[in-house]
């Protein structure tokens, strides 16, 4: 009886048993086609590219480099006694400085526990591309030293050819003069920005590629560690993400400049400069204030 009364029922659906069978496979088949269909949503970011969470942007798209990542714990970076630090019991604090900030008093910095501080050795100029060295190198470099704390440089380049950056090098150790470094000899190339005073067609570097500078990072650091010092390159978020190609630097530390209260770089760096407008005793007028999270 209860077999007959479900054939019956199922005769009045006018659903016979193949029937049946093919609403289920095109059920099956539905379903398999939208989870393909998720699943290649999924994977349609090129092979290149990375999905990222950035800690300010939200969901982004990244290049994919051969470079480490960054591993910084965000709930780490605390501030006390005027500076912000990364609490692990190893990074220390430093300053970078150059003859914008006029003389210093390198004792007053040091009682703050300042403990490096990386100071421009030179730079090129924007429009005729003239090598100079910075005015007050020589004499921050033995106060910082003799105040106790430890030392690196850096050299701001418009290089625009392979060639120049390692001019930049060479130039930046006949300055050095045989001093020695404690920090990296730092390559810091910066875009040039077009003003009413200097309009784009007077800077020479204005045209640069990434490809390009990412040669000269790495002309200028091969050139650099052939000399007998510590390379690293300086960059911010965008150059990192949209100039160098990381994987042709990944021999080098960077150096990154983000003014947040934790930095967001999805790749390693190992200093950080954190701020443009940092005051620090010792020192007339802002100043850029950084972590080395492992120092040298």
């Amino acid at each position: 009886m209860a077999k007959r009364y479900k054939q019956n029922r199922l005769a009045l659906l006018g659903i016979g048993a193949s029937a049946l069978v093919a609403l289920l496979v095109v059920i099956l088949v539905v379903a398999v086609s939208l989870a393909g269909g998720s699943q290649q949503e999924e994977t349609s970011l090129p092979s290149d590219q990375l999905q990222v969470e950035d800690l300010y942007e939200g969901t982004r798209s990244i290049p994919k480099f051969d470079y480490p990542q960054n591993q910084y714990d965000s709930q780490l970076f605390v501030e006390q006694d005027g500076f912000l630090r990364y609490d692990d019991g190893k990074a220390v604090i430093g300053v970078d400085v150059s003859e914008h900030q006029g003389d210093i008093d390198w004792q007053a910095v040091a009682d703050t526990g300042v403990e490096f501080a990386m100071l421009r050795v030179g730079y090129r100029g924007m429009t005729q591309g003239l090598l100079n060295a910075d005015a007050t190198f020589a004499q921050n470099y033995e106060e910082a030293r003799a105040a106790g704390l430890q030392v690196g440089a850096y050299f701001f380049s418009q290089a625009i050819t392979d060639a120049e950056a390692q001019a930049e090098a060479d130039f930046a150790v006949e300055t050095l003069d045989g001093r020695e470094l404690d920090y990296p000899l730092v390559f810091d190339w910066e875009p040039p920005l077009p003003s009413e005073e200097l309009p784009a067609e007077d800077l020479r570097a204005y045209a640069m590629t990434g490809e390009e500078i990412t040669g000269f990072a790495k002309a200028f650091s091969q050139r650099v560690e052939e000399l007998g010092y510590i390379p690293c390159v300086y960059t911010n978020k965008h150059m990192a993400y949209n100039t160098f190609n990381l994987t042709e630097l990944n021999e080098y530390d960077l150096w990154y400049a983000e003014y947040q209260p934790v930095p967001s770089l999805y790749y390693h760096f190992r200093m950080w400069q954190y701020t443009a407008s940092g005051t620090v005793p010792g020192i007339s007028g802002d100043v850029d204030i950084n972590i080395c999270f492992d120092p040298y």
